[in-house]
């Protein structure tokens, strides 16, 4: 049985707060454990869901057939993935169905065999699919209708048709906007959707191996899937705040928030954050240069800046590679340089390396939504800065980055 393993105080802990639903199902097709995205989803109290059949969860009309499905697979058991478009559901204890996506792995310990299902409620996402369906067949009406009055005005009024091909342009340029924007929904929806799923998986699996490294000798096992996990969340936070950052900037009228800060202090509080994903033998040299090193600037916009452009100096370098930030406060000017010898970014490439989503050719193996540095140039841009690169490959990367430190303006009490 599994008893021991969801004994371990910190696998418990962290199995229940996992932002995916787990069930665990023996061969007899009996739930032997779940967690608490489960019971929350399904409105289940535990003692009221465990050692039932696993078809409690399914909706009437689908138990016979998922009966027969589950027997077939404990017969040749395998890691299995269904996709979305089954159209899955699941039955709450109130009666009410939702959609789910589900993934299957088969996990044997001594004569027991188990399966341990992975479900997701994606009704949000159905509704939003379909709401993506129905605004765009309300436009491709609209467009029918607007053609066939256009056309009646240029039959019957030859001397609009200057006005009327105006207003066809307009509502050409308003509809490809908005099939921009459906396409941008729907490839937020793809990335997020591949960008947690993959850390999520790693803490999964690491935090399932830590319950099985008990003995004292096997620390350095421990402390290897402890710095998997650390860097899992370090990846989701990099991804949340990255959408978080492109949603605040899309709303628009965004606004920065000036204020006097230390700029070393800064600095040298996120080299401390980023030293649990350094890589073995990489380490980040940091020098101020000038009189002063207090800026008037964004605090959070700056923050977001220098994280990113480290944490990909780390990404995109190798084991035992420096990582350099210099900055230089002359002349009312802050301009910051960060260095790394990693990768370096193809020169017929580099063109497209702000754009939104863009991840280079040689970077399609290390993770990354393709949206830090299009944020990056965003923040920069909205504090009348500047941004610009030099890059080698296979010799590293430099980002030079220029503000005013807008001190003028601050004496003169304008509103920066």
């Amino acid at each position: 049985m599994l008893h021991h393993i969801f004994n371990n105080n910190q696998f418990s802990t962290l199995f229940d707060q996992a932002f995916i639903g787990i069930i665990v199902v023996n061969n007899k097709g009996e739930i032997e454990a779940v967690n608490k995205y489960i019971l929350d989803e399904f409105g289940y109290e535990e003692h009221e869901i465990i050692h039932q059949k696993v078809e409690f969860l399914v909706p009437a009309q689908y138990k016979e057939v998922h009966e027969r499905h589950r027997e077939t697979f404990f017969l040749n058991p395998t890691n299995l993935s269904i996709p979305a478009d089954r159209n899955l559901k699941g039955i709450k204890k109130d009666g009410s169905e939702f959609y789910i996506e589900m993934k299957l792995g088969f996990y044997k310990e001594q004569e027991d065999n188990y399966y341990i299902a992975f479900v997701n409620n994606i009704s949000q996402k159905k509704e939003a699919e379909d709401t993506i369906k129905r605004l765009n067949a309300e436009l491709d009406q609209k467009v029918k209708e607007s053609t066939r009055s256009l056309n009646a005005t240029v039959d019957q009024l030859s001397r609009q048709i200057k006005e009327n091909e105006r207003k066809d342009e307009e509502l050409e340029k308003a509809l490809e906007k908005e099939k921009e924007l459906n396409q941008l929904k729907s490839r937020f929806v793809s990335v997020a959707s591949h960008e947690f799923r993959t850390p999520l998986s790693g803490v999964l699996a690491s935090t399932y191996l830590l319950s099985k490294y008990t003995k004292g000798e096997e620390q350095p096992h421990r402390d290897r899937h402890i710095k998997r996990i650390i860097s899992s969340v370090n990846l989701l936070n990099e991804v949340l705040g990255d959408f978080l950052s492109v949603d605040k900037i899309e709303q628009g009228n965004f606004k920065p928030n000036l204020t006097w800060f230390n700029v070393s202090d800064e600095v040298n509080e996120i080299i401390q954050e980023l030293k649990y994903i350094l890589k073995a033998g990489q380490n980040i040299s940091y020098q101020h240069n000038g009189e002063t090193s207090i800026a008037y600037i964004d605090k959070s916009m700056f923050h977001h800046i220098i994280t990113n452009l480290l944490s990909n100096a780390i990404k995109y370098s190798p084991e035992n590679s420096p990582i350099e930030i210099i900055i230089d406060q002359v002349d009312q000017k802050l301009v910051i340089r960060v260095k790394d010898y990693g990768i370096g970014i193809p020169e017929k490439e580099q063109e497209n390396l702000f754009k939104r989503f863009f991840r280079s050719s040689n970077a399609v193996h290390i993770e990354g939504t393709g949206l830090g540095l299009n944020i990056v140039k965003k923040y920069v841009e909205i504090l009348d800065g500047t941004i610009a690169f030099k890059s080698e490959i296979n010799k590293g990367s430099e980002f030079i980055i220029t503000f005013n430190n807008q001190i003028e303006q601050n004496e003169n009490g304008s509103d920066s």
